[in-house]
């Protein structure tokens, strides 16, 4: 037990400083680097749409969510290079919001076949099924602050369930809130080229995943327990 801890632990702290990395070499290396003429070419032309930029914007990030081919967590990125932290957590929280009840909704209305037809059957019955277990919620807040994992599918897996809509578009949404803000952030200190910045961030970064890891061990200790 001890020993799986430590490895644990090890390749948190590898992918954190892997990560870093990756960031400042980003900043550093920024005029040269393809990304970042795309960010601007996006953002020059979200700008482009001027008083309606913002409603562009949250068009973007339903198409993420309904499409969910697009990922989420660079969608996000965005949102904080182009209206920078504050404004860009509320617009992408908006359409985040509006896109998850629409693939709720779709996968209701349409049901089973259709949804099927783009995701697994396997995926979609273990996805129902941990909806529908005792650590469902605690679940569903791991995942979608999981980085760069398709968090968006859960709604449709969700729509085809009893589970009333209400609840689980809340918690969904909710819980979506922290990674959206993180990543807005960071695409917010790319944009500024602020190495404080972005240290800062990827420092509550890493409390929150290792937070995140704890939550999926005590999933995963539950998962084992016995059916009394």
């Amino acid at each position: 037990m001890e020993k799986a801890k430590k490895k644990d632990i090890i390749k948190f702290v590898i992918f954190i400083l892997f990560f870093v990395s990756v960031i400042v070499c980003s900043i550093v290396l920024a005029p040269k680097l393809k990304v970042f003429s795309d960010f601007g070419l996006i953002r020059d032309k979200i700008k482009s749409y001027k008083s309606l930029s913002f409603i562009a914007f949250i068009f973007l990030q339903i198409l993420q969510v309904v499409v969910f081919v697009l990922p989420g967590d660079a969608v996000n990125m965005v949102g904080g290079f182009i209206f920078g932290i504050y404004m860009g957590s509320i617009l992408s929280i908006i359409g985040v919001f509006i896109g998850t009840i629409i693939a709720f909704f779709i996968a209701r209305w349409l049901g089973y076949g259709f949804v099927s037809r783009f995701i697994k059957p396997k995926k979609l019955e273990s996805i129902t099924h941990l909806l529908n277990s005792n650590a469902g919620t605690l679940s569903l807040f791991v995942i979608c602050n999981l980085p760069f994992v398709p968090k968006d599918i859960l709604m449709y897996c969700a729509g085809l369930t009893p589970v009333k809509p209400s609840r689980v578009l809340t918690i969904y949404c909710l819980s979506r809130i922290p990674g959206i803000m993180i990543w807005t952030s960071v695409g917010a200190q790319v944009y500024n080229q602020s190495i404080l910045g972005l240290v800062i961030t990827f420092a509550i970064l890493a409390v929150f995943l290792m937070a995140i890891i704890l939550l999926k061990r005590k999933i995963d200790k539950k998962k084992k327990q016995p059916v009394s």
